[in-house]
């Protein structure tokens, strides 16, 4: 059985002096994901302490079923522990990452705990701290589509190329396997195809990767949207793109990616053009927080300043100074807002002391990647910056 769900309630959290360990953890208080630890101390609003979470979930071990969790993001310096053991950490506080956890659960009660280290001063902004974006639980068969791994490439004409990541465990034949592109209007089909990878054409589906015990294949389809609706600032029209993994006639694995038709330019003599047409960007550079609501993801309060944004005649928003929320992303889609993604505020050399270039060297090929792989299909999104 395929499940993704949202992993956010029931956790409990304890702040501690920087460094404390696990065991030593205490006064453990339930909490409710998203949740920013900092806003809660006026008195010590940026003071130097370690966050410890903790959640307990009944999981059992299934022939064939991974088990993974994804945080949406992290503030900052995350180590992620499944029973004790630790299944993996991650640096930056505005990438999203995931954990395939599946050597470390056992049947019955299991406990993932989370770590993060907040050392002061670490940004020119208010960054708050903890688990301050969503997080999912999620399973899936050896056999399945990738995460973020669906790219969609449109134009105005309704030509649509979609290709998708399938991983399946190395020495498993891909006989019997397939992939359904669907495209859907609301709720209404209006093209789907098989692509051209099969049992019976094992080219189809080539080894082009080979990572941690798995074969990663990429699976293309070309496909035509008949009477395309264009994607504007003034009628942000969208589709859907479902992908189905098939083996032996049975969908074992299905994601979906939100998408919309739309040509940007930016030329020298005509500035910026939406589907031909010359748009004034009247931009607002957008802080991730939620001033005194502080860092926790709201989507609520992120529709709240986007509709006052709006109201002021801003069309564009400059992500400042880091990948936006994935609820951002989603409200400019349906709200018909531009976005210039920013990832970065700093690189090589530190802006304030103990910031994200003491792991930018290491760590910056990872986070461009989550940060790619998860936004590309956003029609709201017309530029990358760092």
């Amino acid at each position: 059985m395929i499940t993704n769900k949202l992993f956010c309630d029931g956790w409990e959290f304890s702040k501690n002096p920087i460094g404390t360990e696990y065991k030593d953890a205490g006064d453990w208080k339930g909490v409710d994901i998203p949740h920013d630890w900092l806003i809660y101390d006026v008195n010590n609003l940026y003071e130097t302490s370690t966050g410890w979470y903790r959640r307990k979930v009944n999981l059992s071990k299934k022939d064939g079923i991974r088990t993974s969790i994804r945080f949406d993001g992290v503030y900052m310096d995350s180590k992620v522990y499944v029973n004790g053991a630790l299944a993996g950490e991650w640096k930056y506080g505005y990438s999203a990452f995931e954990f395939d956890i599946t050597d470390l659960i056992k049947d019955g009660e299991n406990e993932i705990s989370v770590r993060a280290d907040y050392l002061s001063p670490n940004s020119r902004w208010y960054s708050g701290a903890g688990i301050y974006r969503r997080v999912w639980l999620r399973e899936y068969p050896d056999c399945h589509l990738v995460p973020d791994g669906i790219y969609i490439s449109s134009d105005i004409s309704g030509k649509v190329i979609v290709s998708c990541e399938a991983a399946r465990p190395e020495g498993v034949s891909v006989d019997g396997l397939s992939v359904k592109f669907t495209l859907l209007e609301g709720e209404k089909e209006i093209v789907s195809s098989e692509a051209p990878c099969c049992a019976a054409d094992k080219s189809c589906i080539p080894d082009t990767v080979r990572r941690e015990g798995f074969s990663y294949s990429v699976n293309n389809v070309n496909l035509i949207i008949p009477w395309p609706r264009l994607w504007d600032i003034d009628a942000p029209y969208l589709y859907t793109c479902r992908v189905d993994l098939i083996k032996e006639g049975q969908v074992i694995d299905s994601d979906e990616s939100v998408f919309g038709l739309r040509k940007t330019e930016f030329l020298p003599d005509k500035g910026f053009l939406l589907n031909g047409r010359h748009v004034k960007l009247h931009g607002a550079c957008q802080h991730h927080d939620l001033g005194a609501l502080g860092a926790a993801v709201n989507e609520c309060a992120l529709k709240r300043q986007l509709s006052k944004l709006r109201e002021m005649g801003v069309n564009a928003i400059r992500t400042s100074h880091n990948m936006p929320a994935s609820e951002l992303m989603e409200l400019a889609d349906r709200m018909g807002f531009l976005i210039l993604s920013e990832g970065f505020d700093m690189w090589e050399r530190c802006k304030t002391e103990h910031d994200y270039a003491r792991f930018f060297p290491q760590w910056v090929s990872k986070d461009v990647s989550s940060w790619v792989r998860r936004d590309r299909n956003h029609p709201s999104l017309i530029g990358w910056s760092i």
